[in-house]
């Protein structure tokens, strides 16, 4: 399950903007999506700032520099003039993230989804979800307090967008404390 974009509204963070990089504007860049080819045709970007600004900005170039990205914003030519941004999210509306085979998701559409069994008993709403090797964990806040980890297993869970909602097999142990 892709771990990113993360949901800001309407928009989803695919990117986080690191320190300046260079003489000639440009900052380092960490992507936070699994299609960072996604940077080669962006030309304009929701910019929103650790403070909760926002702005929009054009992109000159997004390139590899070693093992990382760097970012080169239109009209930014200097270390001074990209440093205030280091620490901003660049955000895409939603309706822009690429496509995923069916039978998959981003966290950002599973946070939030109400947590029923299959006989209709509310459990609670998912609050994050944790990337392990064997399989991602469904994060749950209990109805009753407290947390559930439930594996995002196809066998254990299934996945209704559209009911918003996320439907858990009552397996012995799985839900108790």
């Amino acid at each position: 399950m892709p771990r990113d974009p993360v949901h800001r509204e309407q928009y989803v963070a695919i990117g986080r903007v690191l320190k300046p990089r260079g003489l000639g504007g440009e900052a380092f860049l960490h992507p936070l999506t699994d299609f960072p080819e996604r940077f080669q045709v962006l030309k304009r970007v929701l910019v929103q700032r650790p403070d909760g600004n926002r702005t929009t900005l054009g992109i000159d170039r997004v390139r590899n520099c070693g093992r990382r990205m760097a970012v080169k914003f239109l009209d930014i030519d200097t270390p001074d003039a990209v440093a205030p941004l280091r620490g901003s999210e660049l955000l895409v509306p939603a309706d822009d993230v690429y496509p995923l085979p069916e039978g998959t998701f981003y966290v950002f559409q599973i946070v939030g989804l109400k947590v029923k069994t299959e006989e209709g008993m509310e459990v609670g709403r998912v609050v994050d979800v944790l990337s392990h090797p064997g399989n991602d964990l469904f994060v749950v806040q209990r109805e009753d307090e407290g947390e559930a980890l439930i594996p995002a297993a196809k066998d254990l869970v299934r996945i209704d967008l559209a009911g918003g909602r996320l439907v858990v097999k009552n397996v012995d142990g799985l839900l108790d404390r």
